[in-house]
């Protein structure tokens, strides 16, 4: 969550597919950087004095006034003799009393720590702690309501808890190392209703224009959990094996809602039989809300959504929520039911709901889907480790919590849960989880923990694995080598790790080898152990496909050059679709006709469109005049998310009138996809072909989509072409009234143009400072980052400032980065700057002892100056013959001196 380019939105908007793209660019961008920051320091949970049994608030939360008032009363039992106080998280807050066991009690409020006196209490001990409260927050309660600007915005109020913000909208003990159950009594304008988490046990109309709901949770969960939505929303409500399952959105879009939601009863049973157990609770709530700061959040039985990710009946042609939406569902088991005891260990959170989300994709849309969203994961991750930063998935050093929920967190936590099933295999998978979710549920875990559980359900122990995946960073990097004795009909691989050992150490893993002989299929388990291994095998012929790990089960590089036999069979007959991806990226490098032929009918015929897709960009990265022409004969495919890698590709031709022409024809007549629109807007700005600037202001930028996505890319489509013309029109649209997705892409597009004249980098600067304090999340983030490219060195005190003054930790994570990089920057400023002066200066010396030997010279008679230039020439021709005769024997000694310095 913490990246520059925001990877929950670019996930909502454009798909997994365009999101391991951005990332990746992003990343390489950026740089290789350590995780932790200048200051950041080991975290620890906390020492608890009390074990909290039971929270009830009694509130009254009013979205005009922006504000929430009311009495918290927490049950509490001590955990040793000798209680005097508890001490509770509460943040910025007007505490008006605090009552222990109905009598006034003692209390300091230093903010944002709230201390309570208690009688001395004795282990076992129960007492209430009621503390009445007003705030008005600016975290963890959030409200939205109309303006001049955007006078359709929804009055609501929803909250977010998580990872530490709960503190900021009722005074509790902040951290998940403990769980209660929970109530909440909540008024709230007549005109709107409460969703709040568990059963709803009463509706009380008021004489005052108001309601009270009231809500009770009776499976104990951790403080960031509890939540309540406020507003006036569209209801839907369905049934899924006696479980409420509730549909809320704005009103007027209650079929987007059935259209974006339909698959949720679908996955409460494919989730319930992954994990063994039932939906463990009465009902599940989902909830559209106005600018929420994720894609999601799994509160307990009732999901909270951004409605940027509900979908109207175009979009749906080519896009979907599932992905999300089966997340945050995954979560009701992994972070709900089963919580991480300290941020450290969230994958257990956020890992294992990121693999069901995949399960999810397996068994509803099949393995071609489900693999190729596990590759796109490995995409994802190594972008991230490969150019940002690397860590071990377990790591306690950081500055917020948030600083962790990063692609380590969520996509390689999600493949190493493949790898456990790959080890395991999959009945033992079943079995192992099965056992976690029933013996763990309803308590705080730790890596450890899971460990343990697979270990008592299987009796395997494979805390290899986690040492090598979890607890230390990085991953394999293999170089292969394939040779074929057909005297012997023997095969050989040679199998080299090539990463850096300083970094990683050196892999243990059962690894699959198969070869396709005649069409028939020989596998084989190899044992990798060592930094380096020759394998033989005997085979009946020579194999038509040479596959190490096949399916791709292991979080790996792979460096594996093959014959163009091998490859051309592979992505034509390759069962597995990332096998033919894989085939396709290594044919592109061929560069020959025969390698674009079959990239082309890969395009045009396979029967999976994230293969059609990829080898459309492979074609395009060619950038040869035939592979041009090869995807302008598939520019009409018939997958729409095919087409859009089609039309994506063709951006990598530059000066091509022939494809702009292409793209400019999409603008105009139209696709039935949003998002083949969106990438054709910016591939024609990738062109940089004359007509670009024109087509892209008259026509792509007057489109209406879908979370505008035509226009963001559109405003891509200018950063490519590289048209100062375009400034005008990117400061245009980050002003408030434009839809928030196309300010963000604004935003970041006002980086690139500010870089083409002093002048547009000082119009450009100017408009990304007053950014900086945006109100909406990720135009924040995107000015930050736009500042970074503009590589100015004074942006480091308006990040400075920005830093200091945020309340959110993605933006406090991306400002320090940013300061870094700026500062770095500015080192090696420097140091160009100086090895300049330094050439300069010898020059200027040259020039000095140049300038003394000629006058030295015009002093000397002119005999003197020919003998002595007769001197120096025959010195010359006697030596040439004596180095070049000598020349072996001189090396030898030119080294050890190069040893002695």
């Amino acid at each position: 969550m913490p990246d520059i380019i925001d990877i929950d939105l670019e996930r909502e908007l454009y798909g997994r597919e365009h999101c391991s793209r951005a990332l990746t660019t992003a990343a390489r961008a950026a740089g290789p950087r350590p995780h932790p920051l200048a200051g950041d320091v080991a975290h620890y949970a906390p020492d608890l004095v009390v074990d909290v049994k039971h929270i009830k608030l009694e509130i009254t939360i009013d979205p005009k006034a922006m504000s929430v008032a009311g009495t918290t009363t927490h049950t509490v039992v001590a955990i040793n003799d000798g209680v005097r106080q508890v001490v509770f998280d509460a943040v910025e807050m007007t505490i008006k009393k605090v009552t222990v066991a109905g009598k006034l009690a003692k209390f300091d409020y230093s903010d944002p720590v709230l201390r309570v006196d208690v009688p001395r209490m004795k282990a076992g001990a129960q007492i209430q702690v009621a503390i009445t409260y007003a705030a008005r927050p600016r975290r963890g309660l959030w409200f939205t309501a109309p303006d001049k600007d955007y006078p359709k915005k929804p009055l609501q109020a929803w909250t977010q808890g998580q990872d530490e913000d709960s503190r900021h909208w009722y005074p509790c003990i902040d951290f998940p190392n403990h769980q209660q159950t929970t109530e909440v009594v909540v008024t709230v304008p007549a005109r709107m209703i409460s969703i709040g988490n568990g059963e709803l046990r009463s509706i009380r109309t008021n004489k005052n224009g108001t309601r009270t709901y009231h809500w009770h949770c009776s499976t104990p969960h951790v403080t960031y959990l509890l939540s309540q939505i406020v507003g006036a929303f569209a209801e839907v409500e369905h049934d899924w094996k006696g479980v409420k399952v509730q549909y809320y959105g704005p009103k007027g879009r209650e079929a987007d809602l059935e259209r974006t939601l339909q698959r949720t009863p679908q996955m409460l049973q494919i989730l319930s039989d992954a994990t063994g157990l039932k939906y463990p609770y009465s009902r599940y709530a989902q909830t559209f809300v106005a600018d929420f700061i994720f894609g999601g959040m799994e509160n307990i039985t009732a999901t909270t959504l951004t409605d940027t990710s509900l979908l109207d009946k175009r979009a749906w042609l080519d896009s979907d929520a599932d992905g999300l939406l089966a997340h945050e569902l995954a979560h009701q088991w992994f972070g709900d039911l089963l919580t991480c005891r300290e941020w450290s260990h969230a994958w257990l959170n956020e890992g294992f709901a990121t693999y069901f989300e995949a399960l999810f994709t397996e068994a509803a849309k099949g393995d071609d889907e489900f693999r190729y969203e596990l590759y796109q994961n490995a995409q994802i991750y190594m972008g991230e480790d490969s150019a940002r930063y690397r860590r071990p998935i377990v790591h306690n050093v950081y500055h917020e919590p948030i600083d962790l929920f990063d692609r380590h967190l969520y996509e390689k936590g999600s493949l190493v849960l493949h790898m456990i099933r790959t080890v395991l295999g999959d009945d033992l998978w079943r079995k192992a989880i099965h056992h976690y979710v029933a013996t763990r549920r309803n308590t705080n875990v730790t890596t450890s923990d899971f460990q343990r559980a697979i270990e008592q359900a299987t009796g395997r122990n494979i805390d290899w694995l986690f040492d090598q995946y979890v607890f230390k960073g990085g991953h394999p990097a293999f170089k292969l080598a394939f040779e074929w004795d057909d005297a012997a009909r023997q095969a050989k691989l040679n199998v080299q790790q090539t990463q850096d050992e300083k970094e990683s150490s050196i892999f243990r893993l059962p690894v699959v080898v198969d070869f396709t002989v005649d069409g028939k299929k020989h596998e084989f388990t190899v044992q990798i152990a060592e930094k380096v291994h020759n394998f033989y095998f005997t085979l009946p012929g020579k194999p038509q496909v040479v596959r190490f790990d096949p399916g791709h089960n292991y979080l790996k590089t792979v460096d594996f050059k093959r014959g163009k036999d091998l490859l051309l069979y592979q992505l034509k007959n390759d069962a597995d679709a990332v096998g033919r991806i894989d085939a396709a990226k290594e044919l592109a490098k061929l560069a020959t006709q025969d390698a674009v032929d079959a990239l082309k009918q890969a395009v045009l015929k396979d029967k999976f469109w994230g293969v059609q897709s990829e080898s459309a960009r492979a074609l395009g990265g060619m950038r040869s005049e035939i592979a041009r022409d090869a995807l302008l004969a598939c520019i009409a495919v018939r997958h729409p998310k095919a087409r859009r890698g089609v039309v994506a590709a063709l951006g990598q031709f530059r000066h091509d009138e022939k494809v702009a022409a292409a793209l400019e024809a999409i603008l105009r007549k139209g696709d039935p996809s949003y998002y083949v629109e969106a990438n054709a807007a910016q591939s024609l700005g990738q062109t940089r072909t004359a007509k670009a600037f024109d087509v892209l202001s008259r026509v792509a930028m007057k489109k209406e989509s879908q979370n505008d996505v035509i226009r963001s890319q559109a405003l891509l489509g200018f950063a490519d072409l590289k048209d100062e013309r375009a400034l005008a029109i990117a400061l245009e649209w980050t002003k408030r009234g434009k839809s928030n997705p196309v300010r963000g892409a604004a935003t970041i597009v006002l980086g690139r143009l500010g870089q083409l004249s002093d002048r547009a980098k000082d119009q450009a600067y100017d408009r990304l400072v007053e950014l900086l304090s945006d109100e909406w999340l990720r135009v924040r983030l995107n000015a930050i980052a736009a500042l970074v490219e503009l590589k100015q060195t004074k942006a480091i005190a308006e990040l400075e400032r920005t830093r200091a003054r945020d309340l959110d930790g993605r933006v406090i994570r991306t400002a320090r980065e940013a300061i870094q990089r700026l500062r770095e920057g500015a080192d090696k400023g420097e140091e160009v700057k100086k090895l300049r002066d330094d050439v300069e200066k010898l020059q200027e010396e040259n020039r000095g002892l140049k300038d003394r030997l000629e006058k030295l010279e015009s002093r000397l008679p002119s005999a003197t100056k020919k003998s002595a230039a007769k001197k120096v020439a025959g010195k010359s021709s006697r030596k040439a013959p004596t180095r070049l005769a000598g020349r072996r024997e001189a090396r030898p000694k030119r080294a050890a001196a190069a040893r002695s310095r």
